[in-house]
């Protein structure tokens, strides 16, 4: 038996296929929107602790215990460096939303192929019955 373009089991997939894309899309989407907002709060908060001012009060300290806080890393390069990975991040996921959006406009146009393609065959079959049954019929 030849399979049929017309078959309810085909459009049932590519509908069910389809919804799972837009799902899957729409929970990605989602979630670069969580990462963003987590990335800008974050950022807020380490701006907010930059313009602080904390001091420690060196007469508690031993001088064993002052030399290991002078030889160690500093604050400020510590927040310096995590800004600037927060920006790079940051500009990773702008980056790669944008990917997204040229992948779905991408997938729709194809989709759209597709389906102006197989209406091309489905008019073509049914172009080419009717010559069958005409000259049939003369």
């Amino acid at each position: 038996r030849r399979s049929s373009l017309f078959s309810g089991n085909q459009g049932s997939e590519s509908s069910t296929c389809s919804s799972e894309r837009a799902r899957y899309e729409k929970q990605l989407r989602a979630e670069i929107k969580e990462w963003n907002d987590l990335l800008r709060s974050k950022y807020q908060q380490l701006r907010q602790m930059q313009s602080k001012v904390c001091s420690v009060d060196q007469s508690l300290l031993t001088e064993e215990q002052r030399r290991y806080l002078a030889d160690g890393p500093s604050v400020d390069k510590f927040i310096s460096e995590t800004t600037e990975f927060d920006q790079a991040i940051e500009q990773y996921i702008e980056h790669k939303t944008h990917l997204l959006d040229w992948k779905a406009v991408i997938v729709q146009e194809a989709t759209a192929l597709v389906h102006a393609k197989l209406h091309s065959l489905v008019l073509d079959e049914l172009g080419s019955a009717s010559q069958k049954q005409l000259l049939q019929d003369s």
